[in-house]
């Protein structure tokens, strides 16, 4: 992910910004379901704009909701667009060597200690005793299968073993047990999961639905996600015989999936628009992360981007006060469940993405530091109960690691 470089107007908003920019000119509705149906209406053809003191304003009236002429523009795509973070989410969905490696050490040498390193050791020889077992004739029948969809992988994939976004993709990229789900919240009018839908059949052609058998795009404004049905089925012609992502008007704050559904959760700009409500802002966010926590698969993830970076201050009070905080109350609803053992025991890796920063004016003849927006991917790890807690009366969420990555 390379990344970005940021202006003087920039600096000159760093010090009081609270928000995006345009979050700041518009009124208190931004994070409202109002808003944004009104924002989204804007953008269907024959529509009635009021353009009173437009000019002197540089606003619009949607419904009696005022929007900036930026806003009735569609398309956004809002801090990173999906080839710019491709590399993130299909290391997150096919995995690497290196991926793989890291996890390992990671799980051995953690520096909390609550895991010890011989869990470690007895994880590899489980895994050593599973490959060498099953000998009989549906295991036979089910390695044949394998074969025949890994010859159609190699069709889909056979040019892309090196590509412009500098990931390395395998020839052979090696089929997931289980097909695997994802989830896109706030998808907006540029979903991300339909960018991927359409990169994971170029890949894979018909076989991506071996890689991934569902992209759900989630939205709570009913006009966006009505618009983006009727763009895809035009697009698609109704054929549902390859890889392709769904739509559906949901509110984030109350999903309806069961715990464990989703093995990668998206999410870009939501929280930080949700969090322009002075009021209900930080108690929504909080709700949202651990709805999106809960529905996370054990070995799954979150990916949110967010322009509140936790390499400034701001940027870590956020952190703590609204992801720690939703993945905590998460946790604490499922006690009763890992109590009883009908949950496993889990914990959260945290990986914050983003730049150095830049030294910028502030218009003022003082130097700030300008951080643009982060990538926070957030993994739900899997670990032994009786390693993380002597008692399990008094469960509570093993320490969350957290790593800092930057890129030049």
């Amino acid at each position: 992910m390379k990344q970005r470089n940021y202006s003087s107007d920039d600096a000159a908003n760093a010090k009081s910004s609270k928000r995006p920019r345009e979050e700041e000119q518009t009124d208190p509705l931004y994070g409202s379901k109002e808003y944004w149906e009104a924002r989204y209406k804007s953008h269907l053809p024959d529509v009635e704009i009021s353009t009173n003191n437009a000019q002197n304003s540089g606003k619009i009236e949607v419904d009696g909701v005022e929007l900036s002429k930026e806003a009735i523009s569609p398309g956004h795509a809002w801090y990173f667009t999906y080839e710019e973070l491709r590399p993130l989410i299909l290391t997150l969905i096919l995995g690497s060597e290196e991926s793989k490696a890291e996890e390992v050490e990671s799980n051995c040498d953690d520096n909390d200690s609550w895991a010890e390193e011989e869990v470690c050791e007895e994880d590899d020889d489980e895994i050593e005793n599973d490959e060498g077992e099953g000998d009989g004739d549906d295991n036979e029948e089910e390695d044949e299968a394998a074969e025949e969809h890994q010859e159609d992988a190699e069709d889909g994939a056979e040019n892309d073993e090196h590509d412009n976004s500098g990931i390395h993709i395998a020839k052979e990229i090696p089929l997931p047990d289980k097909p695997k789900k994802v989830l896109e919240v706030g998808c907006g009018d540029v979903a991300l999961g339909v960018d991927l839908a359409s990169d994971l059949v170029k890949m894979q052609g018909v076989s991506a639905k071996l890689l991934v058998v569902e992209i759900s795009c989630i939205d709570y404004s009913e006009i966006v996600v009505k618009t983006l049905i009727d763009k895809h089925s035009k697009e698609h012609d109704g054929s549902s015989s390859t890889l392709q992502a769904s739509f559906h008007s949901l509110d984030a704050r109350s999903l309806p999936h069961a715990p464990n559904t989703f093995d990668l959760v998206l999410e870009k700009g939501t929280l930080d628009a949700m969090l322009s409500d002075p009021k209900e802002g930080k108690k929504n966010c909080i709700q949202i992360v651990k709805e999106m926590a809960r529905v996370t698969n054990i070995g799954g993830s979150i990916l949110l981007v967010s322009h509140l970076n936790a390499n400034e201050p701001k940027g870590m009070s956020w952190l703590e006060d609204v992801v720690f905080s939703g993945l905590k109350a998460e946790f604490r609803e499922r006690q009763e469940a890992i109590k009883k053992k009908q949950q496993a025991f889990y914990t959260w890796k945290i990986e914050i993405h983003g730049g150095e920063g830049q030294l910028k004016n502030d218009g003022d003849g003082d130097e700030v530091m300008i951080y643009g927006p982060a990538v926070y991917i957030i993994k739900k790890k899997d670990v032994p109960a009786a390693k993380a807690q002597e008692s399990p009366l008094e469960l509570t969420l093993p320490p969350v690691k957290v790593e800092f990555l930057t890129y030049d």
